[in-house]
């Protein structure tokens, strides 16, 4: 593939920064951020970081000048669009059409948009892109916009993209979510929670499978598509908190909450679209992957 120059939207955050570290030998990589670092993670000094916001119409189109590939990964999350659901039309409803207006000024050759599951609201059915949208969140329905807003520009302008709907991403350097929040406390000495009996169940991915994807998206042909990117495996938050244990040596017993409200049962989609169109194949089965996590975050 000829050196291009990618621009990474979120550069800065956790899937953005682990694909711009993959990307530098495909061309002159920028990460766009409002931040160049974020937590635990960081844009190495080696790497072309931009300071800016998406709803910043004016630098938006300044850094996608001369660009030919967008990843857009920058994201208000699921908890600040529920807390401020304002928030969150400004920057993943109107910060997403903005980039993706300025991509096509610029004739970008494609974008390829992180979407999620969250798309689909809370289904006991195994999805896959075929499923209906029932997105019962601010974050949800931010996405879907995003996502037609894609449609409307390839039908109009005929500019080129490729969605990935995530299943639950994990990885080394991650803020936040059911695995983080199980280490913390084992870290602490403390029992892990599990809300309810444990037996809702959910498909996760590695970050480097997630990453993956991303990069299949761009350099196939591939255009007009939405995919579902998953692990291909299903878990119980109760399998995964008991390998958790095992895996880190404790000896602590889970904390069972079986009067809390479970706000989800299940959330499992299928890749297999991924697999025929992209060539994508999840590499490291969740005990690897949380093997990993571990060796990261806690150095065992």
């Amino acid at each position: 593939m000829v050196k291009s120059k990618i621009l990474v939207t979120g550069g800065s955050g956790f899937i953005g920064s682990h694909l711009v570290k993959r990307l530098s030998d495909k061309g002159e990589v920028v990460a766009f951020d409002k931040y160049r670092c974020k937590g635990k993670l960081t844009i190495p000094n080696k790497f072309r970081f931009i300071e800016g916001d998406i709803v910043d119409q004016k630098k938006i189109r300044e850094v996608m000048q001369g660009v030919d590939y967008v990843f857009h990964l920058a994201v208000l999350p699921l908890g600040a669009c529920t807390e401020n659901p304002r928030a969150c039309l400004e920057t993943n409803i109107n910060g997403t059409f903005g980039v993706i207006e300025a991509a096509k000024d610029a004739n970008v050759k494609k974008i390829i948009f992180s979407s999620a599951s969250s798309v689909y609201g809370d289904t006991v059915q195994t999805m896959d892109e075929s499923h209906p949208l029932n997105a019962r969140t601010m974050y949800g329905a931010s996405k879907i916009a995003g996502e037609y807003f894609l449609k409307f520009f390839y039908d109009m302008y005929r500019l080129d993209y490729v969605i990935l709907r995530y299943m639950n991403v994990y990885g080394p350097g991650q803020e936040g979510g059911l695995i983080m929040s199980v280490l913390e406390r084992i870290k602490r000495g403390l029992p892990p929670i599990i809300f309810g009996d444990g037996s809702q169940s959910f498909d996760f991915v590695y970050i480097d499978d997630v990453v993956n994807a991303n990069i299949l998206a761009m350099e196939s042909d591939v255009t007009d598509e939405v995919f579902n990117i998953g692990g291909e495996e299903e878990v119980t938050v109760k399998e995964l908190v008991f390998t958790l244990l095992e895996l880190t040596g404790s000896d602590l017993a889970p904390e069972f909450k079986l009067e809390e409200k479970v706000p989800m049962q299940r959330r499992v989609g299928s890749s297999q679209k991924a697999a025929k169109l992209l060539g994508y194949m999840p590499t490291v089965p969740i005990r690897e992957g949380l093997k990993r996590v571990i060796e990261a975050e806690l150095k065992i």
